[in-house]
């Protein structure tokens, strides 16, 4: 235990439980402090024997691991040498599938962000509505719940009357349309089919 931190508990524990934190902990020939610097030790001692029994095998397998990789690095490195436009494709590939996880990247962060603005602007609309219920009261607020919902009904009956009219419109201009290409198609017909009458009364 720190002496500070002795000094501050003297004003709050009891003289004998102050006593024993002395004896016990406090003082560098405490038995706390005895079986800590034991234990450290023992501790610092097993880890040597075991990094020092473990050393050949570590060496062993760094050995084989060196002499297993060495020649595809070596085979590599050739190969780099020897097709140089292999390597530019490789690097080219490389750097695509960078560029690709990245934009895969801001497109989740994009996607996250847009998810929470519209979850803190829907909790935010209830949190209005809560509160505007909360200060006007619930047969106000009821008053004017029915009165937004007649005025949207009024405004969604008035865009559906537009759109009908709208659609009748286009309809009548369809009629007319074809009535006259029909128009047109009548006297062409007939002015074709004089001569040929004509012919067969000579």
């Amino acid at each position: 235990m720190d002496s500070s931190a002795f000094d501050y508990l003297q004003g709050l524990l009891p003289d004998p439980v102050l006593t024993l934190l002395d004896e016990h902990v406090v003082r560098s020939d405490a038995p706390l402090h005895l079986v800590t610097r034991a234990v450290a030790s023992q501790l610092t001692a097993a880890a040597s024997a075991t990094a020092a029994a473990a050393q050949p095998y570590t060496a062993s397998m760094t050995a084989r691991l060196v002499a297993a990789v060495t020649p595809l690095l070596d085979r590599a490195a050739r190969a780099a040498y020897d097709a140089p436009d292999v390597v530019v494709l490789g690097a080219v590939f490389v750097l695509l599938l960078f560029v690709l996880r990245l934009l895969s990247l801001v497109r989740r962060l994009v996607a996250w962000w847009t998810r929470m603005l519209f979850r803190l602007l829907f909790w935010s609309g209830v949190v209005l509505v809560l509160a505007a219920m909360w200060q006007r009261g619930l047969e106000q607020s009821t008053q004017d719940a029915a009165a937004l919902t007649g005025r949207l009904v009024g405004y969604g009956a008035f865009v559906r009357d537009v759109w009908q009219s709208e659609y009748h419109r286009y309809q009548q201009q369809q009629v007319q349309a074809q009535a006259q290409t029909q128009a047109y198609r009548v006297p062409s017909g007939s002015v074709g089919a004089s001569p040929g009458s004509s012919w067969s009364r000579q």
